[in-house]
């Protein structure tokens, strides 16, 4: 009877044991590669491992958090805190049985976090490649999702059919590794290029812009990330592309429809397949962030995203400027979408700079011009939680204003972190936010009329919050000043396209030179 009696209660034991009983053996292989995978194919489903967040990582750091569950950014300075939730073994190879979680995992100390790892799930009918919840990218897994499937959580990784699994896999790693030069490199090149631009074809600065934005959405929907022909292709498009776009748009209402189109052609292929953008050029670095839209294109966002609507406001009134504003706000910071919730207060606060400087000022202006920007952007946030999205945004505003408020802190307190990790992007930012600041205030003591100065104080205001609440200070500094000096000479150099007629400029123009693209009196180009 006393063993009877002891079976049974083990029996019950195991039958209505802790929800978070492994139903995966995790197993680390020391020197696991890539390659490796084609082995392990065959058996279960295969994907790339990030092994933490932030620009670094170590062995001590990707180990507590496979156990946790959990990653923190490696700036912080700290690791994943809590209790473990599971265990790993350390095997020389993978397992002949499953079911189980093969993967491999940095060792060593502190060392750059731009390498994926091998990861396996073998068993319970798992075949193909991996999917996660959290990147929403097929093939891309954060580490954080090691634990949640060993516990058979509801956010554990899926599968989906494929019939080469680690071909794709070594492609997309591939594609990854191709972005991290290509985007850094054709992104000096379009900043550079605009500013020529701005200099020589004054109207056709803005058009930069939307020209770097259209080769990266094209590029990304190609799939095309060899360095040469991204460098290639969005250096022509913001060299050649601009000038031929300003000459062929050219009443103020033709290049607000151009300005609006390119956020709306974002929002569609977002909505369609956001892996395009994910994997763009110019998209997240997959390290930390992986899925939506970077911090770098929400910044160059910005200036199709303000100078559309406010051309679109002289034509169609206030429906037009208010049908932008929600497009951009959708695409960008939609949980669907672009999914940045730093996106949104950003562009909020640009939003009602802009129609607060258009509407000529005043208190009960600015009160409503910042109530209305606000309502909106609540408005977005709580249909997204409502509809089940899932952001930091949307957790945040779920667990009040206490927690909206420690990540806003958080935020803040990363954002200077990466600005000062090195010397030299502790320079770059200074200058950049320097030179914004000075041209700022240049233009408020200019004697121009409020219309033409509205979107460069939204740009100036939307890049300032954007250095708070995103993480990313050296594209953002640097895309507000490009895109302030644009739109700057855009507007303010006489017959340009943003250019109301008979406006005068700001500065004299120095007298053309013969065989320089330039614009004539009439409004008309001239080689």
């Amino acid at each position: 009877m006393i063993r009877l009696l002891a079976i049974c209660v083990l029996a019950a034991a195991y039958l209505a044991g802790p929800a978070g009983a492994e139903t995966f053996r995790i197993v680390v292989v020391p020197g696991l590669e890539l390659a490796d995978l084609q082995a392990l194919e065959s058996r279960g489903a295969v994907g790339l491992l990030v092994p933490a967040a932030g620009p670094t990582t170590s062995g001590a750091e990707a180990r507590a958090a496979l156990v946790r569950g959990a990653v923190s950014d490696s700036l912080s300075g700290h690791r994943p805190s809590g209790s473990p939730l599971l265990s790993f073994e350390t095997a020389a190879r993978p397992p002949t049985s499953g079911p189980a979680i093969v993967l491999g995992l940095p060792s060593g100390g502190r060392q750059l976090n731009n390498r994926r790892y091998p990861i396996a799930v073998i068993g319970r009918g798992y075949m193909g490649i991996l999917v996660s919840s959290s990147t929403r990218i097929p093939g891309l897994v954060s580490i954080a999702d090691v634990a949640p499937t060993a516990l058979g959580s509801e956010v554990a990784l899926r599968w989906e059919t494929e019939g080469r699994p680690t071909t794709r896999i070594l492609a997309l790693d591939q594609r990854i590794r191709d972005n991290r030069i290509s985007g850094r490199a054709s992104s000096v090149l379009a900043a550079a290029l605009i500013l020529l631009l701005a200099y020589l074809v004054p109207g056709a600065a803005v058009f930069g812009f939307a020209a770097a934005l259209g080769a990266n959405l094209a590029l990304g929907a190609a799939g095309s990330s060899e360095p040469w022909v991204v460098i290639l292709a969005i250096g022509l498009a913001v060299a050649l592309g601009s000038p031929l776009l300003a000459r062929v748009f050219r009443t103020p209402t033709a290049v607000g429809f151009v300005l609006a189109a390119v956020v709306l052609a974002y929002l569609i292929v977002l909505g369609v397949d956001g892996t395009a953008v994910s994997l763009a050029p110019l998209g997240p670095t997959q390290n930390s962030r992986f899925y939506g839209i970077s911090n770098q294109v929400e910044a160059m966002l910005l200036v199709p995203a303000f100078a559309g609507a406010a051309l679109l406001l002289r034509r169609f009134g206030p429906a037009a400027f208010v049908a932008v504003a929600l497009v951009s706000l959708v695409a960008i910071a939609g949980d669907r979408f672009g999914a940045d919730g730093g996106g949104a207060i950003v562009l909020g606060v640009g939003y009602a700079t802009l129609a607060v400087t258009l509407a000529g000022g005043g208190r009960r202006v600015v009160v409503a011009g910042f109530a209305a920007a606000a309502g909106l952007v609540a408005l977005l946030v709580g249909i997204d939680a409502a509809t089940g999205g899932s952001s930091h945004v949307t957790r945040a505003v779920r667990r009040g204003p206490t927690s909206l408020a420690s990540d806003l802190r958080d935020r803040a307190a990363l954002s200077f972190d990466r600005a000062v990790i090195h010397w030299y992007t502790a320079l770059l930012v200074c200058v950049a936010l320097a030179a914004l600041l000075l041209l700022t205030a240049r233009l408020l003591r200019a004697s121009v009329p409020d219309r033409d100065r509205a979107v460069p104080l939204a740009l100036a205001a939307a890049t300032l919050i954007s250095l708070v609440v995103n993480d990313s200070p050296v594209e953002v500094a640097v895309c507000g000043l490009v895109g302030f000096v644009a739109v700057s000479m855009g507007r303010l150099a006489p017959d340009a396209a943003l250019l109301p007629p008979g406006h005068a400029p700001l500065r004299p123009r120095a007298r053309p030179r013969r065989g320089r693209l330039r614009w004539g009196e009439d409004g008309n180009t001239d080689s």
